[in-house]
């Protein structure tokens, strides 16, 4: 009899386990990349974009729309062979821990950089530059004062084009490339 009940309660034990990993699995899934319907439509013209703003890019920026909040750090990279590259790293708005990372490299005047995040999740990010007043939305401005507007679009690793992802402008908050800079910008 006793052995029925301790089995009893290990099977209801592990099954409430494995609804908690779960649950924390598409937890952190959801942190990543809001729903499509909280976002914009895509109000830019890709034919206004600028240099991609190397020398500016580098730290830690904010996406903030509606209730989605996430922080990217971005480190350039220098190859032996001049081709530059964007190390990309995804932090949880909420408590500044990696969610995912990448790399990205420049085709045209955009940078597109694959992501993994932690669960194994692969999806795609984009970053365009472009001149304050070719904006459709007035320009936010962070912490750290840029040249250029910086649009970050999102999406799943099978959309076809940037035009199908989802759009928003970014800020940035540091210079740095570490954690302390989400959790600072978190206590302001």
């Amino acid at each position: 009899m006793l052995r029925h009940i301790l089995l009893a309660t290990l099977i209801a034990f592990s099954g409430l386990t494995a609804h908690a990993v779960t649950s924390s699995y598409l937890q952190d899934e959801e942190q990543i990349m809001p729903a499509g319907d909280r976002w914009t439509p895509f109000p830019w013209n890709f034919k206004n974009a600028q240099p991609f703003p190397w020398s500016d890019i580098q730290g830690t920026w904010k996406v903030e729309q509606d209730s989605f909040i996430s922080y990217f750090s971005f480190k350039v990279i220098q190859q032996k062979n001049g081709v530059r590259q964007l190390k990309v790293k995804q932090y949880d708005g909420e408590s500044c821990r990696l969610l995912a990372t990448g790399v990205g490299i420049e085709k045209g005047q955009l940078v597109y950089a694959q992501m993994t995040s932690k669960s194994g999740k692969i999806y795609r990010v984009s970053l365009t530059a472009f001149k304050r007043s070719d904006s459709p939305q007035p320009p936010l401005q962070g912490n750290v004062y840029t040249e250029s507007v910086m649009v970050l679009s999102i999406g799943e690793l099978n959309q076809v084009s940037v035009e199908d992802m989802m759009h928003t402008q970014i800020l940035k908050v540091s210079s740095q490339l570490d954690q302390k800079s989400c959790v600072d910008d978190l206590k302001n």
